[in-house]
């Protein structure tokens, strides 16, 4: 087993005393009641990871005033009666050893207040709502006065709510503070200027002196501030490191070094995997080079032993740690005790969830924000579960089900395991360690895995199952086109196939034919290994089965290869050396093109499943994942955790 001295020793913040040097990140969930207020889902989410192990859990943006929220659901501390809620989460919380602080914020130019609550928003200049567009007025200095004592409120009642510190966030060049350290949106002239840093900073040393004003001195002040923001115009990479004294001395217990500036996207807060690992390390240790309290780092610091190397190496204090602990909240525990940890795939669901379904979710673990609708624990009758299918969700209906008790057996028709998700795996090599990880499950639980079996319903009936799950993908419908069955041509079966193979053996010029997740997928490995490539979309947009921040990501790519993207394009045929075919609002056209790819289409196959319901009528049969319809990781480990949950209530 790994051993981690240095991420699991005992830390302090102030007067904090922290079980380890792990921390969980503030990251927007959404799940706050209409009122703003920590919801029981709230709790649930945040005691599953107390639970885990988690030294110190860092709430997401709470507001302090309960007008101006950043998000639908967002939670707050604006109001006296807002305590109680708190209260509740912080006990429960405490009641499995970590320690617990809100992120205090105001959201400035950023919030909702004009949509939500008919209220103007403020800025340190008339700036534009990352979120929105819409223009903030410029706050005066008399208004900035009266938000100040809204930071001395909400820091009361975070200590009236048993809370073991608070975070102050002025990162990112947003919302209120971040917004004032932002030479490229503040743009004041008076004692708060933008074009210089004791104007920039003068706004947070007068937070801080409120705050230091309203708990005194032995409550635990986090500052969360950008190291290097990485935009034309932003703070230069070093000024938080000459500002670090004066802001201890004004009442800063610690720092969490951030990077980067918000966007829609986040696309350069929550960095994609593009961007490397443990990208803000320089900055959090110039911080710590230059100051005697502690030092947070966070961001892509997913892999332990790099957190843990950071650590050895007196780069940071302690690591933050967001999207690792969605995946698997006792990520800590299985650091101390020894245990396979379910690693984050940076597929970008979680961000992309909030726009897409207005809460946070875990393409590789169902049951973040589903806590108690999917409660852990035995099952109360072990029954024999039949799963059909290695793919992704096949194997994570065997791993839970067999985690319950279950008597668990799983069929594949091919040689290993993994499914569609291979070959996801060697587009985005990010994905292969949630196959590992299943796999390792699944020998670990005794799941009896039969591989090179292809099941049909008499097959499957002479096992005597109790329940039958039937995972077995999705089918591959290709696109009648002229031409498809000429030599140079490949099918979408072809494509898979040679997505998890050592060469593509293609032409030097590639046409895709099909611009879907596989499709792009496929075109950026083949750019990556030297084709020149083309992508021919007849829909309206590029991969739309996933959200903006992964799309962005994924067109990033794309450009930064040279890959030429059609949309809106559609193909007349394909002849000996071109794809013929009418760009958007064009004629015909030919496309020179030595090799041409035709992604498909997956579309529900549900043959088996009904094969199987019709052959046993009396057992219970769910189909899941891409056997119902394309939905990626996400829908494969979710239909799987709801199917497991299933056999409880028809008990």
């Amino acid at each position: 087993m790994p051993d981690y001295p240095h991420l699991l020793a005992p830390g302090r913040i102030g007067s904090m005393e922290l079980r380890n040097r792990l921390v969980m990140s503030p990251m927007e969930t959404m799940y706050g009641t209409p009122d703003g207020l920590p919801s029981a889902r709230t709790i649930a989410y945040f005691a599953e990871r107390a639970a885990g192990g988690v030294g110190l859990i860092t709430v997401g943006a709470t507001g302090i005033d309960h007008q101006h929220p950043e998000t639908p659901g967002g939670l707050h501390l604006g109001t006296d009666a807002s305590v109680a809620a708190h209260r509740a989460l912080v006990e429960a919380v405490h009641a499995h050893g970590a320690r617990i602080q809100p992120q205090i914020v105001h959201a400035g130019p950023d919030g909702l207040g004009p949509e939500m609550h008919g209220v103007t928003s403020l800025g340190p200049s008339v700036i534009p709502s990352y979120l929105t567009g819409r223009p903030s007025e410029e706050i005066s200095v008399e208004q900035f006065g009266a938000v100040l004592d809204l930071y001395k409120a909400a820091v009361r009642r975070a200590r009236e709510a048993g809370y073991d510190g608070i975070e102050l966030h002025a990162a990112h060049g947003y919302m209120m503070l971040g917004s004032f350290l932002a030479p490229q949106r503040n743009r004041r002239t008076d004692a708060y200027r933008g074009d210089t840093p004791q104007g920039r900073l003068r706004a947070v040393f007068e937070a801080l002196a409120a705050i230091r004003a309203e708990v005194g001195d032995d409550f635990p002040v986090t500052l969360r501030i950008s190291g290097f923001e990485r935009v034309a115009g932003g703070r230069p990479m070093y000024e938080t490191a000459q500002s670090a004294p004066a802001l201890v001395e004004a009442g800063v217990d610690a720092f969490h070094v951030s990077g980067g500036v918000i966007d829609r996207l986040v696309s350069k807060m929550v960095n994609g995997s593009d961007d490397g690992d443990g990208l803000n390390l320089g900055a959090a240790a110039a911080v710590r080079q230059v100051v005697d309290v502690p030092v947070i780092a966070v961001g892509r610091l997913h892999d332990p032993d790099l957190a843990e190397q950071a650590l050895a190496d007196g780069r940071a204090d302690f690591v933050a740690m967001g999207r690792p602990l969605l995946a698997d909240p006792e990520l800590p525990r299985k650091l101390r005790d020894g245990g396979r940890v379910r690693r984050c795939i940076s597929c970008e669901n979680c961000i992309d969830s909030l726009e897409q379904r207005f809460s946070v979710d875990c393409a590789v673990n169902p049951r973040t924000g589903a806590e108690a609708d999917l409660p852990l624990g035995p099952t109360r009758a072990v029954r024999h579960v039949v799963v059909v299918g290695g793919g992704p969700g096949g194997m994570e209906a065997a791993r839970t089900a067999a985690g319950k008790g279950h008597r668990v057996t799983l069929l594949e028709a091919d040689g290993e395991l993994g499914g569609a998700f291979r070959w996801a795996s060697a587009a985005h090599p990010d994905n292969a360690p949630f196959i590992e990880y299943l796999r390792a499950e699944l020998a670990a639980a005794a799941v009896d895995v039969r591989l090179g079996e292809r099941a049909t319903a008499d097959t499957i009936a002479a096992l005597d199952p109790d329940a039958v799950i039937v995972a077995t993908g999705a089918r591959i419908a290709g696109a009648a086109i002229p031409g498809s069955d000429l030599p140079h041509v490949v099918d979408g079966a072809g494509m898979r196939a040679l997505l998890a193979g050592p060469d593509l053996a293609l032409g030097r010029r590639v046409t895709v034919l099909g611009g879907d997740l596989a499709g792009v997928a496929f075109a950026v490995l083949a750019a990556e290994r030297g084709h020149a490539v083309a992508v021919v979309e007849p829909g309206r947009e590029l991969a739309p089965e996933i959200g903006w921040k992964r799309k962005t990501e994924e067109m990033n790519r794309l450009d930064r290869l040279g890959v030429t993207v059609h949309v809106g394009a559609v193909v007349d045929r394909i002849e000996a050396g071109a794809v013929v075919f009418a760009p958007y609002g064009s004629g015909p056209r030919p496309l020179p093109s030595d090799s041409v790819v035709i992604a498909g289409v997956l579309e529900p196959e549900l043959t088996l499943y009904d094969e199987i319901r019709a052959r046993l009528p009396g057992v219970p049969v769910e189909a899941i994942g891409d056997a119902t319809g394309l939905g990626l990781v996400r829908k494969a480990t979710a239909d799987a955790a709801r199917a497991v949950a299933a056999l409880e209530e028809e008990q």
